[in-house]
């Protein structure tokens, strides 16, 4: 239930945890909540939205898969300043929660401000609800947006650990560009104007804002070879917050001729490419943002995967289809943006016949995933063949001969690796349109957008019920180590509100 602040009873005081929330939109997921909730600004609207969720210590994320309107015969009461569902509509929710694994946040509005804020009869209410839903948790999670008339919010769900309230600080809708929306009093802290000195020109190209944007990133850069090791050392040049390098390989002499950053004693000693990278890296901050974390991680392992999972963007840069339809996946099932580069050489005779590279903009459910474009799919079935399977398919023709050492040049690797951070840096400060997909020419020396259009029926990025968009680990159980199935919980009947 929800009142005018003009009328508001007396608040209850409350306590709230140090533990924070986010909740991430796919584009049509947002486009219905908004559609639904500003539908009549003359009385308030209240909606349900289920979602996956995301957990890691002090932070949950909420990844929004469907809103769930009120019909008008679900409300109990509905008014200019009053709003009241009615228990069995509700409760229908919470046992479809617990049957599917869902996740409930509870959106209502206040129409009549840009400012909205809980009212106290919202903190009683939400009290009660969210004491009455504590014996479905773990793993249910319960939370309440309220919402102006132009989007704006607030928000907060239940930590059912220290049975307290805890803040939705901030709202990641992905459309192109992705954009996010602070919640009340939980805008992030400005940018240190003491690394002014070192960025100096890069605010001059894109502003304070700008370099802000960029500075609260955290990015993670799979691969440290040719390609990767140019991205990584743009970025940091750039003044990206956090870079996490994956990588499990070793450096070897063969690499010294592209791997930015690597020296030959290292490579004599094989050292892994993340920590050379890292070093040389952190080297070239101010010490007070020497972020840099090398990890020396296979991608596909659960340890990775928790350090994917708290990024605010993944970047490709592996010669794997495997690897990078994986990505891929990940990027659909956590609702992060994914930024994709490949390269390749062919030669003859010692000449450069054909070079190129490209680089795709994934934003989960605004533009095609690579799924979408079927690139790599095909190769990403031939590396997992049996060697019996291979031989085979040689025979058939399928596949053209043994794997050898691809040509591999720098400048190719420089070009192609700044074109995706220039499509990153429009992504995090929107200063020029995203261009999702993009192909350079290496003998043409020219650079042009290729179409990739979005597959209404992908498994992985489409609407539908059934895709694995905004999924979460629900989407990924086919990478992780079973878990035993938490026991099931009573299903309590809420009181209207």
């Amino acid at each position: 239930m929800e009142v005018n602040p003009n009328h508001a009873p007396a608040t209850v005081t409350l306590e709230y945890s140090p533990m924070t929330g986010e909740v991430r939109f796919p584009q049509a997921v947002w486009e219905q909540l908004r559609a639904t909730l500003l539908a009549d600004l003359s009385r308030e609207t209240k909606c349900f939205v289920l979602c996956r969720t995301l957990e890691s210590s002090g932070r949950v994320v909420f990844l929004a898969r469907e809103v769930v309107p009120v019909p008008d015969e679900a409300y109990a009461q509905r008014s200019a300043s009053l709003v009241e569902t009615r228990p069995e509509f509700v409760h229908a929710l919470l046992v479809r929660c617990a049957r599917e694994g869902y996740a409930l946040l509870e959106a209502h509005t206040h129409p009549w401000t840009t400012l909205p804020r809980f009212s106290g009869v919202d903190d009683r209410s939400d009290l009660q609800k969210f004491q009455t839903t504590q014996p479905m948790s773990p793993p249910f999670r319960h939370g309440s947006l309220v919402f102006g008339c132009d989007m704006s919010f607030e928000g907060r769900f239940w930590d059912y650990t220290r049975e307290a309230m805890a803040t939705i600080t901030r709202l990641q809708v992905l459309e192109v560009p992705p954009r996010t929306l602070y919640g009340a009093d939980c805008q992030p802290p400005d940018w240190a104007r003491t690394a002014l000195a070192v960025y100096d020109r890069q605010v001059r190209a894109f502003g304070l804002e700008g370099q802000a944007m960029l500075s609260h990133l955290r990015v993670a850069v799979v691969g440290a070879g040719g390609l990767g090791s140019q991205i990584a050392n743009a970025l940091a040049l750039l003044g990206v917050g956090h870079l996490l390098l994956i990588d499990p390989d070793r450096l070897e002499l063969s690499n010294l001729n592209r791997v930015v950053g690597a020296s030959y004693a290292q490579a004599v000693r094989g050292w892994r490419k993340v920590r050379a990278l890292a070093q040389r890296l952190n080297r070239a901050r101010p010490p007070e943002r020497r972020t840099v974390a090398p990890l020396p991680l296979d991608v596909r392992t659960r340890e990775a995967l928790a350090h994917l999972l708290s990024c605010d963007l993944i970047v490709g840069a592996v010669d794997s289809a495997v690897a990078r339809q994986y990505l891929n996946t990940v990027a659909m099932c956590a609702l992060i943006p994914y930024l994709d580069a490949g390269v390749g050489v062919r030669s003859e005779n010692g000449r450069l016949a054909q070079g190129g590279g490209q680089v795709q903009v994934v934003i989960p459910g605004a533009t095609a995933c690579l799924a979408c474009t079927e690139r790599g799919i095909r190769q990403s079935v031939e590396e997992q063949l049996t060697p019996h399977q291979r031989e085979l398919s040689i025979r058939g023709g399928y596949i053209q001969g043994e794997a050898i050492p691809n040509p591999q040049v720098v400048f190719l690797n420089g070009v192609v690796g700044n074109l995706l951070v220039w499509e990153l840096v429009k992504l995090a400060t929107h200063c020029a349109p995203v261009q999702p997909y993009i192909y350079y020419d290496l003998l043409g020396q020219h650079v042009f957008p290729a179409r990739a259009e979005r597959n209404p029926n992908c498994l992985l990025c489409a609407s539908h019920p059934d895709s694995l968009l905004g999924q979460g680990l629900y989407g990924l159980m086919g990478y992780l180590a079973p878990r035993r199935a938490p026991k099931s919980k009573p299903i309590p009947t809420p009181r209207g509100g």
